[in-house]
């Protein structure tokens, strides 16, 4: 059998977007644990992550006009740019990782999603 379409090439750097919120165990720590464990750890992933060589695009918090759990549980929204997607998969393990005492999906919820440039934007 032969196509009689074309697929739309992936081509690198892959887009990855990463979706994340906090657990309901972040809003139930005390400010000293959030000081002392999560913040410390999640400063450090958002390094280790460039250190995989994952490239900061965007940003984006839509946290101004909610408090608390709702319907759509995303509060922050992370762009990056990767070459490879074991990069992207690496992502995800750092934060299951105990590091320090600290295992971060304790404190957050991630999905990531792969995807390209919007053509109508970015692609020529």
């Amino acid at each position: 059998m032969r196509l009689v379409w074309t697929p739309v090439p992936m081509r690198r750097p892959y887009r990855v977007l990463v979706l994340g919120c906090a657990t309901t165990n972040f809003f139930q720590a005390s400010e000293d644990e959030k000081t002392s464990h999560f913040f410390p750890r999640f400063t450090q992933v958002l390094a280790e992550w460039e250190e995989l060589g994952a490239r900061v695009i965007a940003s984006f918090c839509d946290d101004v006009f909610q408090v608390g759990p709702n319907q759509h549980p995303w509060a922050w929204n992370l762009i990056y740019e990767v070459d490879e997607l074991d990069v992207a998969a690496a992502m995800v393990q750092a934060v299951r990782e105990v590091v320090d005492g600290v295992r971060l999906d304790t404190y957050v919820q991630l999905e990531l999603r792969i995807g390209r440039p919007f053509f109508a934007r970015e692609e020529g």
